[in-house]
């Protein structure tokens, strides 16, 4: 049912909240076979409903031995806990063995969606990440989709992260950093009014600036002695239930790192609450002066 809820794109919160309730509450998930919990999974994250309680349970289901063999299953799981910020550690590593022991079945779009969430959850494995990886992703290059090769320049920024020496060949990399540069993106009411209060409360900004790493944010704001600080300005895409989503989850923590800019976040319910062009403007300077 939730499957086919999420495919449709129908929201129906209350029947997710019953579906989730119903499935942690179960003693156990053997009677699930490892589609039932890949799509469960997914249509869960694709219906933008976290549930704490439910993605344990699957979890649980999902680590017993021998349970997902299928490439498919392994993908979606995984990419739908990355998707909702579930990135607990023993979950990433649990699947690393059998991921390696089947790079040569995973499709493009499957170990695209596998080195996506692992960047999200940041856990890595030196039995999977390696040069044969590496390799395995080079062997699909012309078949990679534009969101494809945008997930793997964050899988790369992520090895960057780590120190790693393992590198995509230079024509992929050129290719990914391309797809994720060219990302439409568009200014919004909310961004233009968190905007007009920074620039109101005497600071110098740019904005729609593309960062080294390849990200773009919202704006940077000078603060004196050559420090600058990333605004974000996230609106309801960004979050699940008030908790930031696995890409919003990635890029702060990768700006953080990798282009070292401090990122201050202006989440939507809060300016929402800010009744008063006074109370904005104080929240602005409060919400930057604690990262100069």
């Amino acid at each position: 049912i939730s499957w086919a809820f999420a495919t449709a794109r129908v929201p129906h919160a209350e029947l997710f909240e019953k579906i989730a309730y119903h499935i942690a509450g179960l003693d156990s998930l053997d009677s699930f076979t490892a589609q039932n919990v890949s799509n469960i999974a997914w249509a869960f994250a694709t219906a933008k409903i976290y549930h704490s309680h439910l993605f344990e349970k699957l979890a649980e289901a999902a680590a017993r031995k021998g349970r997902f063999t299928d490439t498919t299953n392994i993908a979606t799981f995984l990419w739908a806990c990355a998707t909702v910020g579930y990135t607990i550690e023993r979950l990433f590593s649990g699947f690393a063995l059998i991921i390696s022991s089947k790079l040569d079945e995973f499709s493009d779009q499957q170990i695209s969606n596998v080195s996506w969430a692992y960047s999200v959850a940041n856990v890595m494995s030196e039995g999977l990440f390696n040069k044969g990886y590496a390799g395995a992703l080079a062997s699909k290059e012309k078949h990679f989709s534009k969101e494809g090769l945008t997930q793997l320049h964050q899988w790369q920024l992520w090895q960057q992260e780590l120190g790693s020496e393992i590198e995509l060949p230079l024509s992929l990399r050129k290719k990914c950093r391309h797809a994720f540069i060219s990302t439409s993106y568009s200014e919004s009411k909310l961004q233009n009014d968190v905007v007009g209060g920074v620039r109101a409360i005497g600071l110098d900004l740019d904005e729609e600036v593309l960062l080294g790493s390849g990200y773009r944010i919202d704006a940077v704001v000078k603060v004196g002695h050559g420090k600058k600080v990333a605004v974000e300005v996230d609106g309801p895409s960004h979050y699940i239930h008030r908790r930031p989503t696995g890409s919003t989850i990635l890029k702060r923590r990768q700006v953080t790192r990798l282009d070292l800019i401090e990122v201050v976040t202006v989440p939507y319910w809060e300016w929402g609450e800010l009744k008063s062009t006074k109370m904005k403007q104080l929240y602005l300077r409060e919400k930057i002066d604690n990262k100069t």
